[in-house]
C-alpha cells in the first residue's frame, strides 16, 4: 500500500511472544507481555484512553490487552471468528495472570 512502510509490522508478529508463551509459565508470559509491550513503544505506539487523549501509567499488560483487543476487532471485521476466539482466550490468560499477580502482591510499574 502507499504511504505504508513494508516492514511494518503486523498484529501476529509483535503478539507472537505472547503467543507462544507455555500455557502455566506465568514467568515466561510475563516476559513475553514485557516484550510486546516494549515493541510497542519502540514503534511509537501510542495508547489512548476511550476520550482519544494519550493514556498514561499503562501498564505493560493493558498495552498488550488493547493490542489483542484491536487485533480481535480486526479479525471480526475481516470475518476470522474462529482466530477472534482464540484471541479472546489470550486475553483470559492475561487477565488471569493479572489476578494471580495481584494476589501475590505486585512489582513496581
Amino acid at each position: 500500500m502507499a504511504g505504508y512502510p513494508a516492514d511494518r509490522l503486523s498484529f501476529p508478529d509483535i503478539l507472537d511472544p505472547v503467543l507462544e508463551a507455555p500455557e502455566g509459565d506465568d514467568t515466561a508470559l510475563d516476559r513475553a507481555i514485557n516484550e510486546v509491550a516494549e515493541a510497542l513503544a519502540d514503534s511509537g505506539t501510542l495508547i489512548v484512553d476511550a476520550l482519544g487523549q494519550a493514556a498514561y501509567g499503562v501498564t505493560d499488560e493493558e498495552a498488550v490487552l488493547g493490542l489483542i483487543d484491536t487485533y480481535i476487532r480486526v479479525l471480526l471485521h475481516l470475518g476470522e471468528v474462529e482466530e477472534a476466539a482464540d484471541m479472546g482466550e489470550v486475553i483470559e490468560r492475561i487477565q488471569s495472570f493479572q489476578r494471580r499477580r495481584k494476589r501475590r502482591g505486585s512489582r513496581a510499574s
